[in-house]
């Protein structure tokens, strides 16, 4: 039997669940990895160390013994359930932990993590640009400060301010 809009009733109930169900989905994709607040930064007051301006310990080699502290492990922790999106059987290669790379530097209370592409791990399936981040995670397990994707190591020097007087000239209070 028709309903009263000429037997499209069901349809277009079905139509809009299959829209509400593809923008959902879609929403999921655009919200990137991670269940992270797209804006929220931290504290911007902390500069980020330079990662690559020392050689780092390759942790992992065959046969050798580590030891890694308890809240080192914590921070890496933290950071990598920040970034990534919840695993399932179908996460993509680039989706996962193991396709990326992390080195640590800690100051004080402070560990500072960068999780970047390890190329060629997902081979060449997968080319990231600037999709690598940046935490500050506190010895409290809490992020100080995130930065995600491209952006540089430091924070450009503020310019200097100006007011136009000359080197040398004579301050003489416009007298002629």
């Amino acid at each position: 039997m028709d309903d009263a809009h000429g037997g499209r009733g069901a349809l277009s109930a079905g139509r809009a669940i299959t829209v509400v169900v593809g923008a959902l989905l879609l929403a999921g994709c655009l919200r990137g990895q991670g269940a992270r607040p797209s804006a929220w930064e931290g504290d911007r007051s902390i500069a980020f160390p330079p990662f690559h301006a020392q050689s780092a310990v390759q942790v992992g080699g065959n046969e050798q013994a580590y030891v890694l502290d308890g809240n080192l492990l914590r921070a890496v922790q933290i950071a990598m359930e920040d970034f990534f999106p919840k695993q399932s059987k179908d996460t993509p290669c680039w989706g996962r932990p193991e396709a990326y790379r992390y080195r640590v530097i800690r100051q004080g209370d402070v560990f500072f993590i960068l999780i970047h592409e390890a190329p060629g791990s997902c081979g060449d399936a997968f080319i990231g640009v600037d999709t690598g981040a940046r935490y500050a995670v506190g010895l409290d397990g809490r992020i100080l400060r995130r930065s995600v994707g491209a952006e540089p190591e430091a924070l450009p020097a503020p310019p200097s301010v100006d007011a136009g007087i000359l080197d040398g000239a004579v301050l003489d209070g416009g007298a002629p």
